[in-house]
Formats: C-alpha cells, sequence, structure tokens
C-alpha cells in the first residue's frame, strides 16, 4: 500500500554478579540480604564484589527499604580504590537515588547535574542515558524526551548563519584557523541542516569569496556541532558553553527547559511561559561577553520548533529583544501525518478486504474530516469528487477507522484533507 500524503536505549549497566556468588562457594558468596563488602585483600581484584554491593545497593532502593544500608554500600564502593569508572558511575547515579528516598530532592539533582558534568559533552559513556533520564525525572516528574523529525538539506547557510560568522573571525597572523562550535538543546537537527540556520562555517566561506573572489583562501575551519536531546545535558555542557553558540529549544511539553537553568537562557522560564501561552512563537538572542550569543526558539508546541526556526533562519540580524511570531492556526502537518499513520494498519485491512473481491482494485482515496479542540474527529467522509477509487464498503470501513483516530488536543478546530493512494503489492 503506498500512502501519499501533503503536507533517540536505555544506558548500558555493569552486570550484576549476584546470581554466579549465589552459585560459588568461599568467601566471595553472599547470602541472600547479606552486607556485601568491598575488600582488596592482598592485593587482588575485587570487582565482582563491587558490581554485587552496587546491585544489593539497587535492589533495596528498588524495594524501596534499608535506605541506610544501601547508602553505606554505594559510600563504601566510592571510596575503594580499586573502582572502575563505570561502576564509580554507577554507584553515583544509584547514590542520587538514595538522596531522594532520604527526601533531599535538591542534593539528588544537584547529584545527576554533577555526574553528568564530569563527562564530556559528544563523548558517549555507559551511565548517560540513565542519568539524564534521571535528571529529566527529578527536575519535572517525567523522563520522556522529544524526539527528531523532518529532512535535512546540508548545503544551505542561511542569512541567519551570515549574520553570525561576525562572531567567529579568521585570525590575521599565525595559524589560519578557527573552530565552530554548536550546543543544541533540543530541537531537531534535520531541520537545523535543512534550513541552514547554524550553518556558521559555510557561511564564513561563502562571505570570504564574496568579498575577495580571486583569493586562494587556506583558512581552516573546524565545524563542531553537538546536537543534544535537551535541556538535560546543560550540566554536561558547562565547559563548553562558555566558548560555544549555545541554542536551546522550549515548549511546553517535554521541551521545557525547568528554572533552574535560567541563567543559560535568553530570557527567564516564567518569561518565555507567559509568551507561548498566548500562543504566539518566540525567538530571543542573549549576547555574551568574550562568547558567541546564546539563542533561544520557543513555541508552545514541539511540532510549531520549525516554524519559529524558519522565521529565525530568515533574519539577516540578530534580534535586539524577544520577537513574538505568528503561528499558524490548527495543528501542523506533521501532526496531523504522525497521527494518521497509527491508521494505517486499519486502512490496510479495509483494502485487503476489498481486495478479495476485486484484486486489482487501485486508486486514491482522499478522507476528509475535522479534528476538534480535544482532539477528537469530527465529520469524517470520503471526498467523492476527489476519489479514484470509490467502493462503498472501502468507504465505510476506512471512515471508521479515521474517526478512531485521536489527535493533540490544541483548543481549537481544524479541517483536514488527507489523500491515500490504494494499489495492490504496494
Amino acid at each position: 500500500m503506498n500512502i501519499i500524503h501533503h503536507p533517540a536505549t536505555a544506558a548500558a549497566i555493569a552486570a550484576g554478579l549476584l546470581s554466579l556468588a549465589s552459585c560459588m562457594d568461599g568467601p566471595e558468596t553472599a547470602a541472600p540480604g547479606a552486607e556485601a563488602r568491598v575488600d582488596v585483600v592482598d592485593g587482588a581484584d575485587r570487582r565482582p564484589d563491587i558490581s554485587l554491593a552496587i546491585e544489593q545497593a539497587e535492589r533495596r532502593l528498588d524495594a524501596g527499604r534499608e535506605i541506610a544500608a544501601a547508602r553505606r554500600a554505594l559510600s563504601e564502593v566510592l571510596a575503594e580504590p580499586s573502582v572502575t569508572p563505570d561502576q564509580r558511575d554507577q554507584a553515583r547515579l544509584a547514590m542520587s537515588r538514595v538522596l531522594e528516598a532520604e527526601g533531599d530532592q535538591e542534593a539528588a539533582i544537584a547529584a545527576v547535574e554533577s555526574l553528568l558534568g564530569d563527562h564530556v559533552v559528544g563523548e558517549p559513556w555507559p551511565f548517560q542515558r540513565a542519568a539524564e533520564r534521571r535528571l529529566r525525572l527529578l527536575v519535572t516528574g517525567s523522563e520522556e524526551k522529544p524526539l527528531p523529525e523532518e529532512p535535512s538539506d546540508p548545503e544551505r547557510a542561511s542569512p541567519f548563519a551570515r549574520a553570525l560568522a561576525r562572531y567567529f573571525p579568521v585570525p590575521e597572523s599565525g595559524p589560519r584557523e578557527l573552530t565552530v562550535t554548536v550546543l543544541a538543546f533540543g530541537g531537531s537537527r534535520e531541520v537545523s541542516e535543512r534550513l541552514g540556520t547554524f550553518a556558521v562555517a559555510r557561511a564564513i566561506r561563502a562571505l570570504r569569496r564574496e568579498a575577495c573572489p580571486r583569493c586562494d583562501d587556506q583558512v581552516a575551519i573546524n565545524n563542531m556541532s553537538h546536537g543534544t536531546d535537551g535541556w538535560a545535558q546543560i550540566p554536561a555542557s558547562r565547559p563548553l558553553l562558555g566558548s560555544s553558540l549555545a541554542v536551546f529549544y522550549f515548549d511546553l511539553g517535554n521541551q521545557r527547559i525547568p528554572a533552574r537553568y535560567d541563567a543559560d537562557l535568553p530570557l527567564p522560564t516564567a518569561d518565555i511561559v507567559a509568551r507561548l501561552e498566548k500562543g504566539e512563537g518566540l525567538v530571543a538572542v542573549r549576547e555574551r561577553g568574550g562568547a558567541p550569543p546564546a539563542i533561544l526558539i520557543a513555541a508552545p508546541r514541539q511540532a510549531q520548533l520549525p516554524v519559529v526556526e524558519q522565521a529565525l533562519a530568515a533574519m539577516h540580524e540578530l534580534p535586539a529583544g524577544p520577537v513574538a511570531l505568528p503561528l499558524p492556526d490548527g495543528l501542523t502537518p506533521a501532526e496531523i501525518q504522525a497521527v494518521v499513520r497509527t491508521g494505517f494498519a486499519a486502512y490496510r485491512t479495509c483494502y485487503d478486504a476489498l481486495l478479495e473481491r476485486r484484486p486489482t482494485a487501485a486508486g486514491k482515496v482522499p478522507l476528509s474530516f475535522s479534528v476538534l479542540g480535544d482532539g477528537e474527529v469530527a465529520d469524517a467522509r470520503v471526498d467523492a469528487a476527489a476519489a479514484t477509487l470509490r467502493d462503498a464498503t472501502l468507504e465505510r470501513c476506512m471512515v471508521e477507522a479515521t474517526r478512531g483516530l485521536k489527535f493533540p488536543g490544541i483548543g481549537e478546530k481544524t479541517t483536514v484533507v488527507y489523500p491515500i493512494e490504494l494499489s495492490p503489492g504496494g
């Protein structure tokens, strides 16, 4: 069935050896529920005991009991000289859970931020995703993160990228090279590349060619672009934030940056939220002494962020203050497409039933419907005038499947016409 339309796993956990230890004789065997100790005896490597100690502490935390015992075991692990870096990270992450269980939420958050901050952004490590999920959970109550979308066009440099080029001057003497570092928290790398929003290296080269078409430009530009899942990587990015172009994406869903990171943003989160709740998009830029600016791209819904970024990419100068941007009414094509695709299996079932009666049946079935403010579907029908495949049973089946779709509730009505092309073997 061909469909024609218009319009980032959990971190690896260091292996616990509880089951192995229970099958062994001698001093390394831990009785169920016994306190695991981390010892170095005559220089022997006791790393299995370390893994066991961490696992037992995590089991206590999972059960919500013996928190003090979990703290003691993890403290011993963290004080043990032979602990591996991965075991230390796992123990630090578990210690954050201890702090939370003890009622010290702020200390639990700070522990995860410190753990993330001790790792270099752009260099993955085994517990990175688990730490980011935990930070999101502690600060917002949800582990969810946004997903990327949209195709890319890597050749374009936007007017806004040209305006940003002045923050990366080429040295006039010495080695003719510079580094352009972009840190993006959230958003979609595909959208940014398609628009060329932050293609500063390409913009620099284009500007130099325009200034001197016949010059033999030997400037070496190191382009370092770090796209992250969102604000949970702010702590890990601290060493780079002071010298990088920092881009923050913000919506009222799971890309809503907590107020604890206000110092990094061009505007306080309270101001951002107040503007977004009016239904506006928003861009803002904050100049930073001795560093490229910090940039905010914000919209009420994640699906609207590409619209705001497109407006930013078209700007020839950096805005002096916050700029409110009008947004299209109703659901975006991407939001509509994402939901309609969930109905494809049902549409396929409808079509397969038709093929049993008419094996060569093929053509277009345009579905027309309204999405109400609460996301429910109303007035679903087939646009008979535009349809090239007609069958009453097929149409009833596909209309019924469409009525079962559930869209995001945005408080206003959206009218949709969605053509679906059907062909045998498609």
